[in-house]
């Protein structure tokens, strides 16, 4: 029988904890490409005597699940395997395909999944670490090889799916009968749990942090140090799944290879940092035009501690919605004005505004008013310093996409919408 094409799906992105997998099963690796985000490994084991070592090799492609086509190849996936004979834990597995972000291919076609082949085992250990499925045409398998579901109706029952993300996270949707909901009467979004808030600002802590050790590298002795370190503690809290394609990128790219603007985006993520916290009441944000103090925000997500940091997870609470919404409507009125400055720069009648603009009257308190319009330091703000400005335009979006994903705009973090 001919071998099928392998897949490796995983929701869990670890480039290089692949490479460090295969160096404990195989006698040599060999890798094309940087460590964070290599194309091609060739992987050896050992020389027998008048043969040639076992080879397998593994491709990998982070433009392909970043892009724009992602969701279109997981979607179909879930459709591919929907229409297999039902099993009993069917939905499930469709809920656990729809929430994969990472793939890893083997080209070379030459292994076949139930022999004995050495190189079985290396896929095996790739897949267990990912805590992802192996996919071949006629089947999908656990980390173990075990089929979850195949075309003839197989399904082991020792068979493990991989850890489900909580409900409400994943990007898809299944019917009792297995069956993928349509795209178009997917459920709206909605507002995230409090466990979820802890997840994502200790998220926002370590990326930003990330930014700050590019800025600062010349100040450590060893900052790519501090850096794996952040993925040991990531790793202990059990963050993983929370992060993103290009968040887990800045965090295993080594330090001094961080390109400029994904630094600079990654430091300012400490201003949406700053009101997570506040709706976990761990942190009171300054006024608009004063920047976070990026060590009380690390503080106060346990920053290293991993022990910390879990308990927080556990222990969670929100504010009331009603606080949420007050902020909500304020940080809205502070990105909009700063916005429309950077359009039309000129003064305005904000108080006026204030009572008859297109949301509705808001309160004004939390606001600085001078000359009658918003003001930044002790300025109406167009006679403030223009870097000022720039700042506080930057901090303003930052803590406006922070309230809309609070408020339920997106699941995804950094797709949540900031519109004025």
């Amino acid at each position: 029988m001919a071998c099928e094409p392998i897949n490796i799906f995983s929701r869990r992105i670890d480039v290089r904890g692949v490479i460090a997998v295969l160096k404990k099963v195989a006698d040599q690796v060999t890798v094309e490409g940087p460590e964070d985000d290599w194309q091609q490994l060739v992987v050896l084991g050992k020389k027998r005597f008048l043969k040639k070592p076992p080879r397998l090799v593994v491709s990998h492609d982070s433009e392909y699940y970043d892009g724009p086509n992602w969701s279109t190849q997981v979607l179909g996936m879930a459709n591919y395997f929907s229409a297999f004979p039902d099993v009993p834990r069917k939905p499930d597995i469709l809920r656990a395909i729809h929430s994969f972000r990472f793939i890893l291919a083997f080209p070379e076609a030459d292994v076949d999944i139930d022999s004995d082949d050495e190189r079985v085992a290396w896929v095996h250990a790739i897949c267990r670490h990912l805590d992802g499925v192996i996919f071949t045409p006629s089947s999908l398998r656990d980390a173990s090889g075990r089929i979850l579901i195949d075309a003839d109706g197989e399904s082991d029952p020792a068979a493990i799916l991989p850890a489900l993300p909580p409900s409400g996270d994943d990007d898809g949707a299944s019917d009792s009968s297995g069956a993928v909901a349509d795209e178009e009467i997917d459920p709206e979004p909605e507002p995230p749990d409090a466990a979820r808030v802890a997840r994502r600002a200790m998220v926002l802590a370590a990326v930003s942090n990330r930014g700050l050790i590019e800025h600062e590298r010349e100040n450590f002795d060893k900052p790519d140090e501090i850096r794996e370190q952040m993925l040991k503690w990531i790793e202990g809290t059990g963050l993983a799944d929370e992060l993103e394609p290009e968040e887990w990128k800045a965090l295993q790219r080594p330090v001094g290879t961080l390109d400029p603007q994904s630094a600079v985006n990654a430091v300012w993520r400490l201003e949406g940092l700053g009101i997570l916290l506040w709706a976990l009441e761990r942190y009171l944000p300054p006024p608009y035009d004063v920047l976070v103090t990026p060590g009380e925000l690390f503080d106060a997500v346990s920053l290293g501690n991993a022990e910390a940091a879990r308990a927080l997870i556990e222990s969670a609470e929100l504010r009331p919605e009603k606080e949420i919404s007050a902020m909500s409507t304020h940080l809205l009125m502070v990105h909009w004005r700063l916005r429309d400055y950077s359009l039309r720069p000129v003064a305005m009648d904000f108080v006026a505004f204030s009572k008859k603009s297109w949301i509705g009257e808001f309160d004004l308190t939390g606001f600085q008013i001078e000359k009658n319009d918003l003001a930044l330091g002790d300025k109406p703000i167009a006679e403030a310093d223009p870097d000022l400005v720039n700042s506080c335009q930057s901090s303003a979006m930052e803590r406006h996409l922070a309230i809309n994903w609070l408020s339920g705009y997106s699941k995804i973090y950094s797709e949540t919408d900031t519109g004025t």
